[in-house]
């Protein structure tokens, strides 16, 4: 059941009428019951493989919390040393049932997603007969299995740390790791952010009905009205990339980089919207990253979630580890502080951008793509006193705007490049796109007039990103100068009817100017993932 459906408008809708009519304290049954619809609606299957997954993690959480409880109930009274040692014991028996839960959980997750892809590379560089008769992997990723494995995976490990409490009901469980509105493509919640929300009372109030109508509709304005239509012209070039050369290739990675961002943004924007019509606030994933100076900015602002996943459960775990620190020391010892330095920058900052690119699929190009965007975070990272210096020894004043307009469109240019990495049909066609954009030469407008897309289509997508850029740098000046409120909160505070006129229009848009039949990509990209 896709989000941008009439279907889903019609279930959101009945889900909730009947959220606020029956009793407050069995709401949160309703959401559940919805979430199940919602998910079964893909495929029974994948629904009993995503209950199955959370049956095991549920067992496994309780036994965790059994450890906190018997650690914290031996630990009472106990001198400072007792205490420790108690600790250190109960430490080490929680970990062995968290890594067997990690074990299940992304085992699941590498099943579904990878082993086609290792299977085919082994059989691809080890040229043994035997090996060679292994068939080929054909299982199909169940809806949303990265993201609910990663909820999974978040609630275990702050499960084990002792910073949450275990849910000892598993349908209270089951409707976290389920509800609807993010099952399929985020945010990436984590328990205690949204948990709570989840089981808590909520009054109807047409201010949160309105505020969640207003961003479903901006979203739908991004993924249909903007983002499918570019995808007619990304599409032909990706998919034939070879029959093309030079400038096209730099029209088309700007294009699909605002394609993404709409089509995902969008999306968040709409599931966001949805879920706050139930009272539930989810976090924001997207920050305007292309007003981004540098591409660690970037990534603080681009799926926000994703991110913040990574810097918690794979940086700091990695940095802080007893054999990284082990190993840094001697890497110091025998090569010297620098090379110490870059090794203690380096690796922890690889290691989450490899896992990233292959979150993504397992395909060499995210690979290539992840590795490519740790190295310039780590070069980044390195010379950044460096880079400091030098703009001060040429006496450039960084606080003007040209000055960051330039950072904003060279951030920009780098993630041009990591597009064309990333959406190559394979590591050669990506090299092929960035070696023809500087060897060889091509007027776009003469590239644009070879494409299906009418005139006026391209004055729909040069509008609608002119109005995206309005809204944007509206709401970042309004950030800027220390405002926390969005645009609703303004349009909140008007009257009624221009209220209600806002809807009219951005309903208007979205029917007068969206791609519709078999025009339209009714997926979002991200499902994929």
């Amino acid at each position: 059941m896709s989000v941008i459906s009439y279907i889903f408008i019609v279930f959101l809708m009945c889900t909730v009428i009947v959220y606020y009519i029956v009793p407050k304290k069995i709401q949160w049954v309703v959401l559940l019951i919805a979430s199940l619809i919602f998910y079964g609606y893909a495929g029974i299957e994948y629904l009993m493989l995503v209950s199955v997954t959370a049956i095991v993690v549920y067992l496994f959480s309780l036994r965790l919390q059994k450890s906190l409880d018997e650690q914290e109930k031996l630990a009472e009274g106990a001198d400072r040393r007792t205490a420790r040692k108690i600790k250190a014991v109960e430490k080490t028996k929680r970990k062995k049932f968290l890594v067997m839960a990690l074990v299940v959980v992304i085992g699941i997750l590498v099943v579904f997603k990878a082993m086609g892809f290792i299977i085919t590379n082994i059989k691809r560089f080890i040229p043994y007969d035997g090996l060679q008769s292994i068939p080929d992997w054909k299982l199909i990723a169940p809806m949303g299995i990265s993201f609910y494995t990663f909820m999974m995976v978040s609630y275990l490990v702050d499960l084990y740390n002792g910073h949450i409490t275990a849910q000892k009901n598993f349908f209270r469980y089951l409707s976290y790791v389920l509800y609807f509105p993010h099952v399929t493509q985020g945010p990436i919640a984590r328990y205690e952010e949204v948990a709570h929300q989840l089981w808590e009372p909520h009054h109807f109030s047409m201010d949160n009905i309105m505020r969640g109508v207003w961003l479903m509709l901006w979203g739908f304005v991004k993924k249909i009205v903007i983002a499918d239509r570019i995808a007619a012209f990304t599409n032909a070039v990706f998919g034939d990339c070879f029959s093309y050369q030079g400038g096209v290739f730099l029209l088309v990675g700007i294009a699909y980089s605002v394609q993404i961002y709409c089509d995902f943004s969008g999306c968040m924007d709409i599931v966001r919207g949805a879920s706050e019509c139930f009272g539930i606030v989810l976090g924001e994933n997207f920050k305007r990253p292309y007003f981004s100076q540098t591409l660690p900015e970037f990534w603080r602002r681009w799926h926000i979630s994703l991110g913040a996943f990574f810097r918690e459960y794979v940086f700091y775990p990695v940095s802080t580890s007893k054999l990284f620190l082990k190993l840094n020391v001697k890497i110091r010892d025998h090569l010297g502080n620098v090379i110490g330095k870059v090794f203690a920058a380096g690796i922890p900052i690889l290691c989450v951008w490899v896992l990233t690119g292959a979150w993504h699929g397992a395909k060499w190009n995210y690979i290539a793509w992840g590795l490519y965007h740790g190295i310039l975070i780590c070069m980044s990272t390195l010379f950044e006193q460096q880079l400091a210096d030098l703009t001060g020894k040429l006496r450039i004043n960084t606080e003007c705007i040209s000055w960051q307009i330039f950072r904003m469109l060279r951030t920009f240019l780098l993630c041009v490049i990591g597009r064309l990495i990333f959406m190559g049909q394979g590591i050669g066609s990506s090299v092929y796109m960035i070696k023809s954009i500087v060897l060889h030469r091509s007027r776009i407008y003469d590239i644009v007039n070879d494409f299906s897309l009418a005139e006026g289509e391209w004055r729909v997508i040069l509008i609608g990103c002119l109005v995206l850029l309005l809204v944007s740098v509206a709401q970042e000046i309004r950030e800027r100068s220390g405002c926390q409120k969005d645009i609703r909160d303004w349009l909140m505070r008007q009257n009624w009817l221009f209220r209600w006129l806002a809807v009219g229009i951005a309903i208007a848009c979205v029917v007068m100017f969206g791609v519709y039949g078999s025009g339209s990509t009714a997926a979002f990209i991200y499902e994929q993932f």
